[in-house]
C-alpha cells in the first residue's frame, strides 16, 4: 500500500468550484494501489476574516478562544471535500486535528507538534478510505484544541507523512511550483524542478511563501520528499529533496539559486534587561530577525504583528528605544556565496541606487535590509545580474 499525504492550501480550496475541481482531479488520477491523505487549510481568508471579528469585540482577546474560533475554517473545508468526493463516488472522512492524533504543546496560537498517533487514519486507511485532515490545528496534552501558527497545514501534512511513512508529501498551492523568484515581482522567473533542504530552508526563513519553514524542516530531518504543485493543473512542479550535483556542474560552482524577499517590516529596538527576558518568554508571534548586541536588541517584525508587540510593550511596561516602520529583506541564496568576496562586492555594487541599511549572511545567503518601497526593484535589479542571465 503506498500512502501519499497531499496538502491543499488556502487559495486551491476558495470556493466550492476549486474544491469539486480537487475532486474530480483525484478521481482521475488516483491509482487502486494508493492510499490518500489529504490535509486542507481553511478557504482563503476565511482565518483573517474570523481573526477580525475576534478582534472586533476584544483588542487582545483569549488565545485559548482565538483557537476554537480559527479551528472552524478547516473543518468547513475538510468536510466540503469530503463531500465532493462521495460525490464522485470515493468512501471519505474528514478529521480533525485532534481526532488525527496530531499531539502538540500547550502553546494556544502558535504550537509545535510533539507526537502523532494516527491510529484512526490508519484504521479508515486500511478500509479503504481517502482520509481528509484539518490541517493547522492539533490538540495538547491538556485535551485543548491548538493551532499551528500561519503555515500550520504544511506543517500538518509533512508531520502526517512522516508518521505514515508516506512516499512522498505533494503541496498544492496557487503557482506551479518554487521559482527563482516570485513571479509576480519577477515575471522572468523560473521554475525551479528541484531543490535541497537546505536552500529551500533558506527562502523559506527569508520570505518565501511557497512552504513554511517549519514544514521544510520536518521534512528535512525526516528526509520525506516534498512536491510543490499547482492546484489547478496538477503539474509536475519542484522536487524538494537530498539534492545532488549534477556531473555537468562544477565541482565549487557558487551561483544564486534563488532570490527570496520580505516587506512591511517594522524594526524595533529594545534594552536588554530582565524586563525584556520576560517579554521574549511571553512572545507568541513569528520574529523575523534579530540581532543582540551588547545593550540592546533588535527585532524585525512583520506589520500584521504590530497590534500584538504594543500590548506586549505595555504589559510589560518597556518603552522602546526606537521603533522604526516600512522596512523589507532581499536575500540572495546559493551555496557558498557567502564565503565569496566577489559576490559580495558585486551585490553592493548593483544596489548603489538602493538604501542599503544593512548586509549581512548565513551560510548559504546574503541579506539586505533596505527601505520596502525598494524592495521589488532590488529584486528585479538583482534576478536580472545573477539568475536573468543563465541559459
Amino acid at each position: 500500500m503506498a500512502i501519499i499525504v497531499k496538502k491543499f492550501g488556502g487559495t486551491s480550496v476558495g470556493s466550492t468550484a476549486l474544491i469539486q475541481n480537487i475532486a474530480r482531479r483525484i478521481a482521475q488520477e488516483k491509482r487502486p494501489e494508493d492510499s490518500l491523505v489529504l490535509v486542507v487549510s481553511a478557504m482563503a481568508k476565511t482565518t483573517d476574516e474570523l481573526m477580525q471579528l475576534a478582534y472586533s469585540i476584544s483588542e487582545h482577546p483569549s488565545r485559548r478562544e482565538l483557537d476554537m474560533l480559527l479551528t472552524a475554517g478547516e473543518r468547513i473545508s475538510m468536510s466540503l471535500l469530503s463531500l465532493a468526493l462521495q460525490k464522485e463516488g470515493f468512501g471519505s472522512i474528514s478529521f480533525t486535528g485532534s481526532q488525527s492524533g496530531i499531539i502538540t504543546d500547550n502553546q494556544h496560537g502558535n504550537a509545535r507538534i510533539l507526537n502523532v498517533n494516527a491510529f484512526r487514519i490508519n484504521q479508515e486507511l486500511s478500509g479503504g478510505k481517502i482520509v481528509i485532515v484539518a490541517g493547522f490545528q492539533g490538540v495538547s496534552q491538556a485535551k485543548e484544541i491548538t493551532t499551528l501558527g500561519r503555515g500550520g497545514s504544511d506543517t500538518s501534512a509533512v508531520a502526517l507523512a512522516c508518521y505514515l511513512q508516506a512516499g512522498c508529501c505533494e503541496i498544492f498551492t496557487d503557482v506551479d511550483g518554487v521559482f527563482t523568484a516570485d513571479p509576480r515581482v519577477v515575471p522572468e522567473a523560473r521554475l525551479l524542478p528541484q531543490i535541497g533542504y537546505e536552500q529551500m530552508l533558506a527562502l523559506a526563513y527569508n520570505g518565501s511563501k511557497v512552504m513554511h519553514p517549519r514544514a521544510v524542516e520536518f521534512a528535512s530531518k525526516y528526509q520525506i520528499p516534498v512536491e510543490v504543485k499547482n492546484s489547478r493543473s496538477f503539474a509536475p512542479g519542484t522536487l524538494i529533496h537530498t539534492e545532488k550535483a549534477s556531473k555537468e556542474e562544477m565541482m565549487e560552482e557558487r551561483k544564486i539559486t534563488a532570490i527570496a524577499h520580505k516587506e512591511n517590516l517594522i524594526r524595533l529596538e529594545l534594552a536588554r534587561d530582565a524586563k525584556l527576558t520576560q517579554l521574549l518568554q511571553d512572545w507568541n508571534n513569528e520574529i523575523f530577525k534579530y540581532t543582540v548586541s551588547e545593550n540592546s536588541i533588535e527585532l524585525m517584525i512583520e506589520e500584521k504583528y504590530r497590534g500584538e508587540a504594543e500590548y506586549l510593550l505595555r504589559q510589560h511596561d518597556i518603552e522602546a528605544l526606537s521603533w522604526e516602520d516600512g522596512f523589507g529583506y532581499v536575500t540572495l541564496v546559493g551555496l557558498g556565496i557567502n564565503l565569496d568576496p566577489g559576490w559580495l562586492a558585486r551585490t553592493l555594487e548593483l544596489c548603489a541606487p538602493f538604501g542599503i541599511r544593512r548586509v549581512q549572511h548565513s551560510d548559504m545567503t546574503i541579506e539586505l535590509m533596505l527601505p520596502s518601497e525598494q524592495v521589488r526593484p532590488c529584486v528585479l535589479k538583482l534576478h536580472q545580474a545573477f539568475i536573468g542571465e543563465e541559459k
